[in-house]
């Protein structure tokens, strides 16, 4: 049974297949944006021609749509996006002047990492850390931290509008107040498309105002594969491989708070198994980006707001979305299907997905029915404002510090969880914790 009193489908229940082909495209069409806009960002960065950045992103493709089909058959096995992580990206764009085998070579061996940690079960050891203070700042972060990210987007900022467009951000606005109507209004299984269905509204919206791309589908070819499909053979060398050891450290830090954040909503049981074959599979992910050369993968913390929206906790539809991803790397006009919907609209369906999660953390905090302590108070707002304001620093500012230290303090996200652990467990700990310790000791 569903563990959150409001979902229609639990963990391992499989909606009917009409149903679970709907929810499947749902999760592509809000995925696939973010995919796009990270190829696009590698593919620049990587002075790739217009051939290559398409081949880029079929082959980008490939590896998120096969992860996230053994991510939830066998790995986690939760209803999670695993996707392009923004801290192995930070490394390509940094790496970029050093050559693609170079890069490929560093994500191998940081995939190899978290292969051996999750085969070992070492994960076990930070599964005590994730206490409801630490998963309610985790949850709340993830949707803190994305705002300087979809905030360009629901605007229409751009090069050539560099203050963006108030059209479309009354579009982007009035999409999100559409999602939050239908997910409150609509009957049974509409209810649980609501997002699908104010993307689809959105974009009807900006095709109308005359704002939506359509050039790309026409010149897109019907089918083409990924020739080729293996880029360069990997070398390795220090100044890759080290960076990205420390950047996979992030990766798991985001990765084990992804899993315990939709735990509290489908489920949580047999975490220890599920986070070390979580991780582990996050690191053939990192094999599978090395050998494609593309991103590693991580599981996003975005997925639980989305679930809270539809209402659908089954993994099942994940499965599927892992398997259309793989399909349309060979569709060059499915493709381009997908990238004719406006970011705007996409950002604004995250948005509305971003406030259920900030929803959801508060509730993890108002479970156990006790007031808060006035060290909880730090502990808990203190990562939120500091992850926060880690998001919105200019890039410059980071320059400052060694090369190896940016992939962890440009993340927001991996700074405040960082943060919540020193205060939650060293810092501000509990006094009944020493205690216990100290009695322990003595027995």
């Amino acid at each position: 049974m569903p563990i959150h009193k409001d979902l229609i489908y639990g963990l391992d229940q499989f909606p009917p297949w009409p149903q679970s082909l709907m929810y499947a495209v749902q999760w592509v069409a809000i995925f696939m944006p973010i995919l796009m806009i990270l190829s696009a960002i590698s593919s620049e960065y990587l002075g790739l021609r217009q051939a290559d950045k398409l081949l880029f992103f079929q082959r980008l493709l490939l590896t998120t749509g096969g992860i996230m089909i053994l991510q939830t058959l066998w790995g986690h096995r939760y209803p999670l996006l695993d996707g392009p992580s923004s801290a192995l990206l930070l490394n390509i764009l940094i790496l970029a002047p050093g050559g693609m085998p170079a890069i490929q070579g560093g994500m191998i061996a940081g995939g190899i990492f978290l292969l051996l940690l999750g085969v070992f079960r070492l994960t076990r050891y930070v599964e005590p850390l994730f206490t409801d203070n630490v998963i309610s700042v985790t949850v709340i972060l993830i949707a803190i931290t994305l705002l300087p990210f979809l905030a360009p987007l629901i605007i229409g900022q751009r090069q050539d509008l560099a203050w963006g467009d108030p059209v479309i951000f009354g579009v982007s606005v009035s999409t999100m107040l559409f999602i939050v109507l239908l997910s409150q209004w609509l009957p049974g299984f509409l209810k649980t498309i609501s997002l699908l269905l104010g993307i689809l509204a959105g974009s009807s919206l900006m095709g109308a105002l005359g704002r939506l791309e359509a050039a790309t589908m026409r010149e897109a070819s019907w089918l083409r594969f990924p020739h080729p499909l293996f880029p360069d053979l990997p070398s390795f060398s220090a100044f890759a491989v080290i960076p990205f050891l420390v950047a996979y450290v992030a990766v798991v830090i985001n990765g084990v708070g992804s899993i315990y954040t939709i735990g509290e909503i489908v489920g949580k049981e047999r975490m220890g198994g599920r986070v070390a074959r979580g991780i582990g599979f996050t690191g053939l992910g990192g094999l599978l980006a090395g050998a494609l050369g593309t991103i590693g993968t991580v599981s996003f913390g975005l997925s639980p707001g989305v679930v809270l929206v539809t209402r659908v906790g089954s993994r099942f539809p994940l499965t599927l979305c892992g398997v259309f991803l793989c399909i349309l790397a060979f569709f060059q006009k499915a493709l381009a299907l997908f990238m004719s919907i406006p970011s705007s609209v996409v950002g604004a369906a995250l948005i509305t997905a971003m406030a259920s999660q900030v929803g959801a953390g508060i509730s993890v905090l108002a479970r156990s029915g006790k007031p808060l302590e006035g060290r909880d108070y730090l502990v808990i707002g203190l990562p939120i404002l500091v992850g926060g304001i880690i998001s919105i620093l200019p890039g410059n500012f980071f320059q400052a510090f060694p090369f190896s230290a940016q992939a962890f303090l440009k993340n927001g996200l991996v700074v405040g969880i960082v943060l919540v652990l020193l205060l939650e467990h060293l810092l501000l700990r509990r006094r009944c914790q020493k205690i216990r310790k100290e009695k322990t000791r003595e027995d």
